[in-house]
């Protein structure tokens, strides 16, 4: 039910068996008594509060994305729609945040994820939103992830006008959220442009479920001669979630009639999956672009970035080393 998320919340689950027995303790007057001991007590009690709350913002943010999904299929205006994709798409960067916070705590290992990663640039930032990708792109391979599709488009001036990659790996997306928005570049005392980096899960479409599809047989009307009238050749499979169905009917036999009839059901449920994913995407990454004065700045004039969320980041020379970045990161996610 919860997908990638489930040995998370297991485990989770399984240390906040001992949350009620932690809470009658410190009633107990002999611990009241020892006070040292009663302040361990507590500090483990408040410890498992604290897991206890994010495991259930976890499990609400994951069955409100269910929700949403769910009101898709009923859904037929387009701007409902984007509203609905937005929303799903927060829902999930919720999700993996509050994951990879609890994985800290319970020294579990991480979740493994899949992001796709678009910058949008102009002449005046393109040249620090490549430098940004080129210490993205280090960071996250040398923790193991893997950076693919990798697409630059490029404009009519030769500078680089877009730049888009997926990356998979462990906690991905909790690396990059804090650098989504459309950012400043200030190219001279009157003149700034923007540097749009957007970040949203990616999914990978999932095999049909064999208990989501209803498979029937009849006599067929097509070609089979007099085997049409003594042999329920026909077959029609439906996916049950979407109601959408298909019919085979051509072949002489059942059996290929029916192996005709899944491949096409899976391939326009596939095609299906990824229309829906491309539309929730370039919502998702529209919002994002439509976040203005963010925390992050970039002068062209001294070459330096201004991070105004950690003090320690007010105009420093950029691109910045891989350590540099690397602590840069972890700052913002730590706050």
């Amino acid at each position: 039910m919860y997908g990638i998320y489930g040995d998370i919340i297991d485990a989770t689950e399984r240390a906040l068996d001992c949350l009620d027995e932690t809470k009658e303790l410190l009633e107990y007057p002999e611990v009241q008594a020892d006070k040292a001991y009663y302040l361990s007590v507590l500090s483990k009690y408040n410890d498992l509060k604290n897991l206890e709350n994010k495991l259930s913002a976890l499990i609400s943010a994951i069955e409100e994305q269910k929700a949403y999904s769910d009101l898709l299929s009923d859904t037929r205006s387009d701007d409902e729609r984007a509203v609905i994709y937005q929303e799903i798409s927060s829902l999930k960067r919720d999700a993996s945040k509050l994951a990879a916070s609890l994985s800290d705590e319970l020294g579990c290992r991480h979740v493994q994820e899949r992001a796709y990663c678009r910058f949008k640039l102009k002449e005046g930032s393109s040249k620090f939103g490549a430098a940004l990708y080129s210490l993205i792109k280090s960071d996250l391979l040398s923790r193991g992830a893997k950076i693919n599709d990798e697409k630059t488009v490029v404009a009519k001036g030769g500078y680089a006008q877009e730049i888009s990659f997926i990356a998979e790996g462990v906690d991905v997306i909790t690396r990059l959220i804090p650098l989504i928005g459309a950012h400043k570049v200030y190219i001279a005392q009157s003149k700034s442009e923007e540097l749009c980096f957007a970040v949203t899960p990616s999914a990978i479409v999932e095999k049909v479920s064999e208990n989501d599809l209803k498979i029937d047989v009849f006599h067929s009307h097509g070609a089979g001669g007099q085997n049409i009238n003594k042999v329920e050749t026909a077959v029609r499979v439906t996916h049950l979630p979407t109601g959408l169905s298909v019919v085979c009917q051509d072949e002489r036999s059942q059996l290929k009639n029916k192996k005709r009839a899944l491949e096409t059901i899976e391939k326009r449920l596939k095609e299906m999956s990824e229309q829906s994913e491309k539309k929730r995407i370039e919502a998702d990454i529209y919002a994002q672009y439509s976040k203005k004065n963010t925390p992050i700045s970039f002068d062209a004039a001294s070459n330096t970035l201004t991070d105004t969320r950690l003090k320690a980041f007010s105009k420093i020379p950029f691109p910045f080393t891989d350590g540099q970045f690397a602590s840069y990161i972890n700052g913002l996610i730590a706050l």
